[in-house]
């Protein structure tokens, strides 16, 4: 073998040697500061922890475990509601959200004061097909049964989108 390559190796077990010195030191010495980590654990703040847990190179819980994402709630749709409440004027209301305006005045003025004796107990004139909820129709089918069809004719009758 040539000279050069054995004072290469030779050079490179040498570094290798010192490499396992420091390590061996540094074993040793790693046991006294987590003693004394544990020792302080009690005094130190979540932050100081985390900054510990970033030198030292692992991933730290948070003191306070994190909230999990909230599922989708299932069974929920939104969008179009059917009519619920209809004026003699013609004005339509779902009965959800605020009451409009048109429904407000009409409730304060001498028509809706003459109906609202005369309704006791009922908020507004309900919309043509619409029952008293939970209440039976007079065919003796529950007004959940009726709503899906009269959904369905709902649909039927929108305007197709405009396209450009």
């Amino acid at each position: 073998m040539p000279r050069a390559t054995l004072q290469s190796i030779d050079a490179e077990i040498k570094q290798l040697e010192a490499q396992k010195k420091l390590i061996e030191k540094r074993d040793g010495e790693v046991p006294k500061a987590i003693e004394v980590l544990q020792r302080y654990a009690k005094v130190l703040s979540a932050v100081q922890r985390r900054k510990i847990a970033r030198i030292i190179g692992e991933v730290v819980e948070a003191s306070t475990p994190a909230k999990a994402p909230r599922a989708k709630k299932q069974g929920r749709k939104l969008g179009p509601v059917a009519p619920k409440y209809q004026l003699p004027s013609g004005e339509m209301w779902s009965g959800r959200g605020r009451t409009p305006v048109v429904f407000a005045a009409w409730e304060k003025g001498a028509e809706g004061k003459a109906w609202r004796k005369a309704n006791e107990g009922e908020k507004f004139p309900a919309a043509s097909g619409a029952a008293n909820s939970g209440a039976k129709s007079q065919s003796g089918v529950k007004k959940g049964a009726a709503r899906k069809g009269r959904k369905a004719a709902v649909k039927k009758t929108r305007r197709p989108a405009k396209t450009a």
